[in-house]
């Protein structure tokens, strides 16, 4: 085809001459490039706000754009992807990626991105080279900022930590740093008097627990009661009866100033710096029995306590005692507690006796007299009398 072409083009030279030549080239510009321009596929571009034309003779978005001068990188989000087959009136959106510099573990990568914000990025780089890059660990801008282009990402791997403070518990995870530097970024301000469980200076290492115990010194003034003390004075009644009061005691109070210690709001040390008695107690005045003897029916009673007891009187004829002995006048049952079974005893209304027995009843200033008879049973009933213990 392109011989007979040049065969045309001699044959209108020699027919029209000089004259015709330029128009005879652009016929034969015009043949050459007809079977390309018949080739040629277009699309619309969306990139940087605007809508470009794009002319090409590849079959796909990728290998359209990657021509064009439209200054495409391979990082740029393209859609529909790259290897998508040109078709007719196809538009294609291009999202430009921006230059971005990471450091991590000591190495740095040079590249580009189309992530909008710095996590975004952290993610879409971690992916790319293989750096399994985690939430936790840190990075020197925010991860929710807009990524700058030219940002210069740095990231610091890190550990797990346990912190105790202020009655809160954090599980977190942090770059290894010192232990006064982990606490600052965690907010938790260490006081000169408290005290932390790791040194301030200690580098931290995976699952470290660091606890914080708050220390306060306080001087406070305290007040005391000084209990009054009780003076018996000797009195004519019988040894053991309850005292009687004849002037009432009161109570003193004592003032005094002392340093307390406090970790976590417990009190763990108290220092007494200075004490005075602001009120002096009273002393309780008391008659005590000092009677051991007594004079009855002309005889005298001698005897080592006095008790005052609930009487009351029975009548079982033919019954035994706990000791086994038999029952008679004169057989008082008492509690051993008080009254030791088998003492001599003087009772007021009813003469010498004998503790010989007990009873469930029985308990405490109680005791229960054996009569001969039903009749002097309920004639005595129940009274309240003096027992003497010989």
């Amino acid at each position: 085809m392109l011989g007979q072409t040049r065969i045309r083009v001699m044959i209108l030279i020699r027919r029209f001459g000089k004259v015709k030549l330029a128009l005879a080239g652009l016929a034969l510009l015009a043949l050459l490039i007809t079977p390309v321009l018949v080739q040629l596929k277009s699309m619309s571009v969306e990139i940087d706000g605007q809508t470009k034309n794009v002319r090409t003779i590849f079959n796909t978005v990728g290998g359209a754009l990657e021509h064009s001068r439209l200054g495409i990188y391979p990082e740029d989000a393209v859609a529909p992807s790259r290897g998508t087959r040109l078709s007719k009136g196809m538009v294609v959106k291009v999202t430009r990626s921006v230059p971005v510099k990471l450091t991590v573990d000591g190495k740095t990568y040079e590249t580009r991105t189309v992530a909008a914000t710095v996590g975004d990025a952290l993610t879409d780089l971690s992916g790319r080279y293989n750096l399994d890059l985690k939430e936790v660990d840190e990075v020197n801008l925010p991860r929710a900022d807009v990524l700058p282009a030219g940002a210069e990402l740095a990231v610091q791997r890190s550990i797990p930590i346990h912190v105790q403070a202020d009655g809160k518990e954090y599980d977190t995870y942090l770059a290894p740093r010192l232990v006064a530097e982990a606490l600052t970024k965690l907010n938790i301000t260490v006081g000169s008097l408290d005290k932390v469980s790791l040194p301030l200076d200690h580098m931290l290492a995976p699952n470290d627990r660091v606890q914080v115990v708050r220390v306060v010194e306080k001087v406070e003034s305290v007040k005391t009661e000084i209990p009054y003390q009780t003076v018996a004075q000797a009195a004519d009644f019988p040894v053991g009866l309850p005292d009687k009061v004849v002037k009432r005691g009161a109570n003193g109070l004592q003032e005094q100033t002392v340093k307390l210690v406090l970790e976590d709001g417990k009190e763990v040390d108290r220092q007494v710096l200075a004490q005075r008695v602001a009120l002096a107690p009273v002393n309780q005045v008391v008659s005590r029995g000092a009677q051991t003897s007594i004079s009855r029916g002309g005889a005298v009673v001698n005897f080592k306590r006095a008790y005052q007891v609930k009487a009351t009187a029975y009548c079982e004829p033919g019954g035994r005692t706990a000791i086994g002995a038999a029952v008679r006048w004169g057989v008082v049952a008492v509690d051993p507690r008080v009254i030791p079974l088998g003492s001599k005893l003087y009772v007021d209304g009813y003469g010498q006796a004998e503790a010989l027995d007990v009873g469930g009843a029985i308990k405490g200033n109680r005791i229960d007299l054996y009569m001969d008879s039903e009749e002097a049973a309920r004639s005595w009933g129940v009274r309240y009398v003096i027992v003497y213990v010989q």
